[in-house]
Parts: structure tokens; C-alpha cells; sequence
């Protein structure tokens, strides 16, 4: 047994690296601790810090108890915990409406998000169009990545767009089934170059600008190209034009992969308190106090609905340019951030509400079910006791 595990392990390394078939025989499935296992890059905090104001123990209690009528649980907080949750935050009118952790979490534990990762990218790029960095989402992606138009020239037709609203075109496939190492979400998550994987391994199966197909390649080529436009890496362009202007308390970070190139699909960490503040970004337009963080017009062709693909009790799910909106017929649909597990950036406009939520997937309840309960309660909290600002 021993000796046809090594001889396997040996023909494997002819086709894959070493690190790559150790993490995915020994690591397998994604797990939420990978953010310990991977390298990663810092970005510094804010040294103007902006706190939201804290609302007393009984209102807060008001508002559990309005999550427990809505989600139909007699003790919400005990529903958090068998959910698995380890962050649960709300946030209405820069007011801490909810704030709750679990599994020894506090507000400076960093949680790891996953696909909302892909919503801070977009943010990153959005400014860099602001910057002048790239012109605009129309761009090619050749013009960062000729290798791509070398190795194969329809790569020209695929712009940066495309690759935000998961309109590539690029072959890609999210089964994961044993052997494991030539699946695509395997390759995209586990291998230790992902920049070669995003220039050398990547192929076109259909039309640009046609089907929404959710993957992973897409986000490693907008990363590629950031670096390559901003001439820095990803975490520094955040730290500078983002993430130290919006008041955040405590550092992030990026997971990498063994070349210090940040992993675009999945790899931001960060604290519940500080996630919220990219939220308030996003019902407030871009703006931070009395500054345009992000222009309030790339906030918009960021999240405005493009794809719809699902309708989930008359709430219509749509992907923009990297983010989440869920509609209920009226004109200010939610926009959220998601991940795997069910991590959320959850806004909604109506009652300027942010939810934030951190944790593992249990049992079968999952996205559906979070946006379900997020969207009832804060179209519901208009008659939250909390007076706007």
C-alpha cells in the first residue's frame, strides 16, 4: 500500500507540483481555518478610526427577539450558535444594533470571507478606474496579460467587464470529485502559482458577454491585471486607497499562494466590525465622512443588476460587476457580498441596514435561507426604535 501511494505520488509530481498534491490529498475540502495554512500579505488599518455607536442591552434584545419572531426560533442567539455561526453583527443608521461572537471569536478576530473577496476586488478595480490606472471595464484583458493573446487570440475579445460579471466565457467546472487534482475549483484554491495558472491554464469555451458562469480563473486574471496596471500588489492598493480611509479599527490580510500573489477568489480576512464599514460604503455611495472613497458612479455599474438567475420567494437574485443584489420589486434592492459557508456583507437601502455574518455551513440551511431572514428583517426594522442620523 505504502509503495503504490509513492509510486502514484511520483508520477503525480510528473503533472502537478508537490505542494499542490499535499495540500489537496491532506488538506481536501476547503475548510474555514485556511486562512492559517495559506501565507498571506498584511494591509494596515486606518489611523483616523470610526466607531459606530453602541445601542443599550435591552434594545438589543428588542432586536434578537425580532430575529427570533421572523426566523421562527424561540432563542435566536441559540439559533446563531447551532448554525454555526461565529460573528453576527447589524448595523442600522451607524448604530450596533446586534453584535454577538461565538467559538471564542471577539471583535478583533479576524474571520475569514472567502467569495466576498471577489466583492472587494471589484471595489479595488473600480478605483483603480477612478485613478486613472485603467481606463475603463471595457479593456481587454490582453492588454495586461499579452501571454493570454499569444497563446490564444480570442482571449482579446474577453474584457475586464466580463471577467467581473462571470461573462468570460473561460472554460471552467466546480465538481470536485476524487482524484480532485484536475478539477478547476481545486486548481484555482490549492495550487501554489496561480498566476501561472491564470495565464498558462486557462481556456476559452464559448462567447464572452453571453452566460453567467460563476469562476474562479475569472478573479485571478482582474488580480493579475491590478498588479499589473497599479505596478503594486493587490493588499497595498487596498491598504492605501481604501482601507485606511474608511475608519478600520484593526488590520486585514490576503491569503497567497507561494508567490505572494494574493488569492483574488477567496482570500480576504478580516474583523465583523471592519467588514461592516466596507457594508456602510456601499449604502453610502462610495463615501466616508466627507470623502468620495470610491466615485459614487463606479458604486453604481458595480452593483447594479445584470444577471439574474434565480427567483427565491419572489426575490429576484441578479450578479453584477462583482456583487450581489436581491430584488423584492421594489426600486433599492439589497446588495450583498457572499460566500462560501455563508460569510455576508448584507446592505440594505431601504432601512440602512448592514448585516454581517460569519461562520460555517450546518446541516442544509445555507444562502437561501441567511438572505431569507436577513431580507424579512430589515425590510421590517423601518420601525426599528434607532432615529436616523
Amino acid at each position: 500500500m505504502v509503495l503504490t501511494f509513492l509510486l502514484l505520488s511520483t508520477l503525480l509530481t510528473l503533472y502537478y507540483p508537490p505542494t499542490y498534491i499535499y495540500r489537496v490529498f491532506v488538506w481536501q475540502e476547503s475548510d474555514y481555518a485556511d486562512g492559517e495554512k495559506f501565507k498571506f500579505s498584511s494591509i494596515k488599518h486606518s489611523s483616523n478610526e470610526f466607531h459606530f455607536n453602541e445601542m443599550d442591552g435591552y434594545l438589543a434584545e428588542q432586536e434578537l427577539s425580532r430575529l427570533s419572531k421572523i426566523s421562527n426560533q424561540i432563542d435566536f442567539n441559540k439559533f446563531l450558535q447551532e448554525r454555526g455561526t461565529y460573528s453576527f453583527l447589524v448595523i442600522r443608521n451607524d448604530t450596533i444594533l446586534i453584535e454577538k461572537y461565538f467559538q471564542n471569536c471577539n471583535r478583533e478576530t479576524l474571520q475569514n470571507s472567502f467569495s466576498v473577496s471577489k466583492s472587494i476586488l471589484g471595489l479595488a478595480v473600480a478605483k483603480a478606474i477612478e485613478l486613472g490606472f485603467i481606463t475603463d471595464i471595457k479593456e481587454p484583458i490582453t492588454k495586461y496579460a499579452p501571454e493570454l493573446f499569444d497563446r490564444d487570440p480570442d482571449f482579446a475579445k474577453i474584457t475586464i467587464g466580463d471577467l467581473l460579471k462571470m461573462k468570460s466565457g473561460i472554460q471552467y467546472s466546480p465538481e470536485t470529485s476524487f482524484p480532485w487534482l484536475n478539477r478547476d475549483d481545486v486548481i484555482a484554491y490549492y495550487h501554489p502559482n496561480l498566476k501561472k495558472v491564470a495565464l498558462e491554464k486557462t481556456q476559452i469555451s464559448g462567447e464572452p458577454n453571453k452566460e453567467f458562469q460563476y469562476n474562479n480563473y475569472n478573479p485571478l486574471l482582474i488580480g493579475l491585471a491590478m498588479e499589473r496596471a497599479t505596478k503594486m500588489k493587490l493588499t497595498k492598493f487596498i491598504e492605501m486607497y481604501i482601507w485606511s480611509k474608511i475608519g478600520t479599527e484593526f488590520d486585514a490580510r490576503w491569503s497567497t499562494d507561494e508567490n505572494e500573489f494574493e488569492k483574488m477568489e477567496s482570500g480576504f480576512m478580516a474583523s465583523p466590525i471592519d467588514m461592516a464599514k466596507i457594508g456602510r460604503l456601499v449604502l453610502e455611495n462610495g463615501k466616508f465622512r466627507e470623502s468620495q472613497i470610491v466615485s459614487a458612479e463606479l458604486m453604481k455599474e458595480l452593483t447594479k443588476p445584470i444577471s439574474e438567475m434565480k427567483v427565491f420567494e419572489e426575490r429576484v437574485w441578479a450578479y453584477g460587476h462583482s456583487w450581489w443584489s436581491i430584488s423584492d420589486g421594489t426600486k433599492n434592492p439589497s446588495i450583498m457580498a457572499n460566500g462560501h459557508m455563508g460569510q455576508f456583507i448584507f446592505t440594505n437601502p431601504k432601512t440602512n441596514i448592514i448585516i454581517i455574518r460569519n461562520g460555517l455551513k450546518v446541516g442544509q440551511f445555507y444562502v437561501d435561507d441567511w438572505t431569507e431572514i436577513f431580507q424579512s428583517y430589515s425590510n421590517q426594522n423601518i420601525h426599528s426604535p434607532v432615529q436616523e442620523n
